[in-house]
């Protein structure tokens, strides 16, 4: 009785929520089929996160410039409660993925359709769909996605527990975190994957306007553990959230590379390498003002991680990103980052203490201090800690 009533209220879930950070740079990006079965089963999992950090800025803000989650200076703060309920029977795949506090909306800008009235207000308990959609298995290498999905852009995820560093990229923030659309996933053999989809746009629920944009992956697994992925997306995103234009006509293009390598047990390094591009399509390009004058950005991260042992591990991360037009999330900046941080394993890997420090700089001021200037650097230093839980029901 128990167990019907369980599966009785997932499925309403799943039915309010189907229509977001990032698919697993690490794994491939074709859906995961369903393992055969008379009977369906429902896994929930997810996880809680919460952060301390140290601005040596000392914004009077209180806000830490260029950060996506871990926004608040000298604070200990929520960061994400997560919730995923994935059921599966045969060869159907359903996922509810929700999330709470005060990053949720922050990860699912664009859909506000949440208990937050406030759209600003970063303190929020709001709750908000991160991924909503079903898949459908059509033979062991086809499968069919349709709904709000997380973006196959990049490396890093919105997931905490997946992304070695706590502290995010400027590649993340910069997205897309998440599309609202239908993708064909195509197993080709062992070691090539592809896809394809079409999608409202970027970080979008709905459409911005009535163009469609066009998403694609090339996954390549030339050696076992190493991952190659060749990831696109393109399409007229006018009047976005972004300075791609107020005109039909534009078009914007991103071109992503993400290569992850696990060289042994303790040792593993990763890649990622994006460019985009952006043509207002108009006669009235102004050069020198956003939304007006074709554009583009490029980024590059290297990832280190070593496990010193099976409880402890460093990871160093080094990236440079160059938005010099101001077309994406964080207006003008040029920036580098250096972060490293240290990974301790509790409670069987589901309790992680993360140790961080992190230093920015730009090329023009960008960072807030405390007498209400802007400086070039920016340095930070804090901890995070990472609860995850899982667990499997039978069912029909």
């Amino acid at each position: 009785m128990k167990r019907r009533a369980l599966l009785f209220l997932a499925t309403l879930l799943m039915g309010a929520f189907a229509a977001n950070a990032q698919s697993d740079s690490t794994a491939a990006a074709a859906a995961t089929p369903a393992t055969p079965s008379e009977e369906g089963s429902l896994t929930i999992s997810g996880y809680v996160d919460a952060y301390y950090l140290y601005n040596t800025n000392k914004p009077e803000s209180g806000l830490n410039q260029g950060r996506i989650f871990d926004l608040l200076h000298n604070n200990f703060s929520l960061g994400l409660v997560q919730t995923a309920l994935t059921y599966t029977k045969g060869k159907l795949k359903v996922v509810a993925d929700l999330t709470y506090g005060p990053n949720a909306d922050l990860g699912n800008f664009s859909n506000y359709r949440t208990l937050n009235a406030n759209k600003d207000d970063i303190t929020s308990t709001s709750f908000a769909i991160k991924q909503a959609y079903g898949t459908y298995n059509f033979t062991d290498k086809l499968a069919l996605t349709v709904g709000q999905y997380g973006t196959h852009i990049g490396y890093e995820l919105i997931d905490a527990p997946l992304n070695f560093n706590y502290s995010l990229s400027y590649l993340f923030g910069n997205g897309p975190f998440y599309h609202t659309g239908a993708k064909l996933d195509y197993a080709a053999s062992d070691k090539l994957g592809l896809m394809f989809g079409v999608v409202n746009g970027w970080d979008a629920l709905q459409d911005f306007n009535n163009r469609k944009t066009l998403t694609a992956q090339v996954h390549l697994m030339p050696v076992e553990d190493f991952h190659l992925y060749a990831n696109w997306i393109g399409g007229d995103e006018y009047n976005g959230n972004s300075a791609f234009g107020t005109e039909k006509g534009s078009y914007t293009s991103l071109f992503d590379l993400t290569t992850a390598f696990q060289a042994s047990d303790a040792f593993k390094i990763g890649l990622n390498a994006a460019y985009g591009s952006f043509s207002t399509g108009s006669a009235t390009e102004v050069p020198g003002t956003r939304w007006m004058e074709d554009a583009n950005w490029w980024g590059a991260a290297l990832y280190i991680n070593y496990a010193i042992t099976d409880k402890f591990g460093l990871g160093l991360r080094a990236e440079r990103f160059d938005d010099k037009h101001g077309v994406r999330y964080f207006d003008k900046i040029q920036a580098t980052e250096f972060t490293l941080t240290g990974d301790i394993k509790l409670a069987d890997g589901k309790f992680n203490l993360k140790p961080e420090v992190r230093f920015d700089s730009t090329k023009d001021p960008f960072f807030a201090s405390g007498a209400s200037s802007l400086k070039k650097h920016q340095a930070t230093i804090g901890a995070a800690v990472v609860y995850s839980f899982d667990g499997r029901f039978g069912g029909r």
